[in-house]
């Protein structure tokens, strides 16, 4: 059935395959080989497999009896609450004053915490839901993670001369040789989209497997998106799995924490742009520019400025806390993911594993120590090129303003800022591309043994390369612009082409970085919004005629039964979305952190932006993208520590920025702007250290349940010694412990209600 599919693999069907001699090639019959094989291990884990050719293509759908399920989730050990067992006594411990305050300004997550424990199909009634029999314990993400689970360790490999197993080959290294050209998690069915239906003539009739199917798209889509609404982080987890909920967790956390800077951010720029107004009659497009770059440097950038590095620890002791408190909410606190090898892993030499009792391959230390010294002169030489771009660029506005512009205050404002800040613009997205593709194939040469190894050696890349190519322009106009030639013009030219920020009566680089900003955060993320919004909208209309044409299959009243399939496959994949979701929003962060001295308006921008982004995230993963594989986390990973070094960044620019380029600072001598760096410096450092002691790390509902639950689990233990030596409970004829453990009700009240003698001390958590 459609709609208990799971999972889906893509092949060209043979047919279509063969030349026109209707001969089959060596490869064609290999990858047939291992389809078969690999079908046949499919139909031995007890999966269902049925297939439906679309044209060209041959789609095995695959679901997983439940039964089936619940095996692989006892294998993996989920962690599933047990509802009998709650653990929560707000009296217990009693919270600090900071952080019943937090729970009203930041809707700090507090939820009730039952004890939770590793599924067993013998103790199914422990983890079903008392209210509703019918509701399932594994929840729709976790269901096609057991799918992928299962296929994904399905090996099809051969013994050798010597008796042993050869490198495994499972679902990704078929996906990898080409046997299948694709698979993907099937979204399930939705009434909204409607691909997922019957169409004839223009009316819609629902595709009804199951009358208890429930729309789970439809539900959240009425949920997630809206500018008034909270994030249903739950419903996101439930249907895209941890890792992807983290992401959006965070970014909802970023986005309400903005709010107060933003508006900030706002009054310190209307009070400059007051003070310039002020007696000023001059009109026009250009002098309202003007206005613009020197209606951020005023008497209140310095104090908004501390108030932006602050307000990042704060934000991030908010981000610790939720972390740690939806970690325990889904139960994977103590998550510890085993992964198995990348299928695009080789070993060049074996050892013998005394636990295994099997020798396993591996990449020796030194070879790989070699590819990351090549990979770090790769980026070496990558960085040169950002600096290239950027002296390229102001040999352009320098040659520019002295030579053709002369005096010629228009002129020079169109080239000397306007054509020279979107030139850097357009070089720091093109280098960004070409190095990202470089990066890539960086990564894989690298040959990192699990699929986390080289997800955090590509993010450090990706990271350190954007870093200097985002914010060396920023960097070099903000330090280095004026006091960069020495009195001999720019790159030892004629003294005369020096590179200034404005003119003599109004060198001030502060003004020109506030506008370069401004550039950089409204162009950059316009090729992300012609990527993920236009171009989706154009691919479906060209979609819908490839669907006419290969969608010959249709029942006798004309109804097409495979183009939900076709479509699902033709949708672009959402299985690097974190990742770049994710270094999109870091160099936002970026930008109102780093340079927060220079351009109060960045919280607003960036606060207008990810409002956008977001709702247009969650139409893409919910309507125009595959469904992503369901992954397991714990935490936003290595993201957390690159945002804990920029802040720690951000401090040290901003300190810079006011002492050289700020009003309070500028015209300053040298020793009292090292004091200014000074004293700001160690201000922000030691607030910083103030707050973080002020706010703790976990939340008190999670540290007392987790004291609970370690009291459980060893009551639990010595119960079940005394049991084993015959010293049970004493309880009345009425029932027995074993009868009420099986019915799950493991409450004192239920106890009592059942008529059972339990003594109170043993059972009140």
């Amino acid at each position: 059935m459609l709609g208990t599919t799971s999972y889906v693999l893509v092949y060209e069907d043979p047919e279509y395959a063969r030349d026109d001699s209707d001969s089959i090639s060596y490869t064609q019959t290999k990858m047939e080989n291992l389809r078969r094989r690999f079908l046949v291990g499919i139909r031995k884990e007890m999966l269902t497999v049925m297939e439906e050719r679309v044209g060209k293509n041959i789609f095995v759908k695959v679901s997983c009896p439940l039964e089936r399920e619940y095996k692989e989730a006892e294998s993996m050990r989920v962690e599933l609450p047990l509802l009998g067992l709650t653990l929560d006594n707000p009296e217990e411990e009693e919270e600090a004053l900071i952080e019943k305050k937090m729970k009203k300004l930041f809707n700090d997550l507090e939820s009730t915490s039952y004890a939770s424990a590793p599924f067993q199909r013998d103790s199914l009634d422990l983890f079903m839901r008392r209210e509703n029999e019918n509701t399932p314990i594994l929840w729709s993400a976790m269901r096609c993670l057991l799918v992928y689970n299962i296929l994904s360790n399905i090996n099809i490999s051969r013994h050798n001369e010597n008796g042993e197993l050869p490198e495994k080959i499972g679902l990704t290294y078929l996906l990898m040789l080409g046997a299948f050209k694709d698979g993907f998690c099937l979204h399930d069915p939705s009434t909204l989209e409607p691909v997922s239906m019957f169409e004839i003539r223009g009316q819609t009739q629902t595709v009804i497997e199951d009358l208890e199917i429930i729309d789970n798209r439809r539900t959240l889509n009425e949920k997630w998106g809206g500018l008034c609404r909270s994030t249903p982080i739950d419903d996101i987890r439930n249907y895209f799995g941890e890792k992807i909920a983290f992401y959006f967790a965070w970014v909802s956390t970023l986005m309400r924490s903005l709010w107060i800077p933003a508006v900030l951010g706002l009054g310190v720029f209307t009070y400059g742009v007051s003070r310039r107004l002020d007696g000023d009659s001059d009109k026009g497009i250009m002098h309202l520019i003007e206005i613009i770059k020197s209606s951020s440097d005023n008497d209140l950038t310095p104090a908004f400025a501390a108030i932006i590095c602050l307000w990042g620890t704060i934000f991030m002791e908010i981000w610790k806390r939720k972390q740690i408190a939806l970690a325990r909410k889904w139960y994977v606190d103590n998550f510890d993911q085993v992964e198995s090898d990348r299928p695009q892993f080789y070993g060049t030499k074996s050892e013998f594993n005394s636990f295994t009792r099997r020798s396993i391959l591996y990449y020796p230390f030194y070879k790989r120590l070699m590819k990351y010294l090549f990979s770090v002169s790769i980026l070496f030489l990558m960085v040169m090129l950002v600096f290239i771009s950027v002296t390229s660029v102001i040999l352009y506005r320098v040659y520019m303003t002295i030579t053709i512009c002369e005096d010629d205050s228009k002129c020079d404002l169109l080239h000397g800022t306007i054509i020279a800040t979107l030139l850097n613009t357009f070089s720091i997205m093109i280098l960004g591309r070409v190095y990202e593709l470089i990066a890539v194939k960086l990564t894989d040469w690298e040959n990192h043994q699990t699929q986390s190894q080289y997800n955090d050696a590509l993010v450090i890349k990706l990271f350190a390369f954007q870093f200097a190519n985002t914010y060396a322009s920023l960097f070099y106009t903000a330090f280095f612009r004026r006091d960069f030639q020495n009195g001999k013009g720019i790159l030892g030219m004629d003294k005369k082409y020096t590179d200034n920020c404005g003119h003599k009566d109004n060198d001030n680089c502060m003004s020109l970085l506030s506008f370069q900003l401004l550039v950089l955060m409204i162009v950059k993320p316009f090729p992300k919004f012609i990527k993920d919004v236009l171009w989706p909208v154009i691919k479906k209309g060209l979609l819908r005629c490839r669907i006419n044409e290969i969608d010959d299959f249709t029942t006798d009243g004309g109804i097409s039964k495979q183009s939900y399939l076709q479509r699902e496959l033709l949708k672009p994949s959402a299985e690097d979305f974190r990742l770049a979701e994710f270094t999109e929003k870091i160099i936002q962060y970026g930008y109102l952190v780093l340079f927060a001295a220079s351009f109060p308006l960045a919280p607003a921008l960036a606060l207008i932006f990810n409002v956008i982004d977001y709702r247009i995230d969650s139409r893409r993963l919910l309507w125009w993208n595959r469904r992503p594989t369901p992954y397991r986390d714990n935490d936003i990973g290595i993201w957390f520590h690159i945002i804990d070094f920029i802040n720690v960044c951000g401090v040290v620019s901003n300190a810079f920025l006011i002492a050289f380029n700020s009003e309070l600072g500028r015209d300053e001598p040298l020793y009292m702007k090292f004091a200014i760096i000074i004293g700001f410096e160690h201000f922000i450092f030691i607030m910083k250290f103030i707050i973080s002691l002020l706010i703790p790390d976990v939340p008190t509902w999670v540290k007392n349940s987790q004291k609970k639950e370690r009291y459980l689990v060893s009551y639990l233990m010595k119960k079940q010694k005394s049991d084993a030596q015959d010293e049970s409970i004493q309880v009345t004829e009425n029932c027995t412990m074993d009868q009420v453990s099986r019915n799950g009700d493991i409450q004192l009240d239920l106890y009592e209600n059942k008529g059972c003698s339990v003594p109170k001390s043993r059972w009140s958590y």
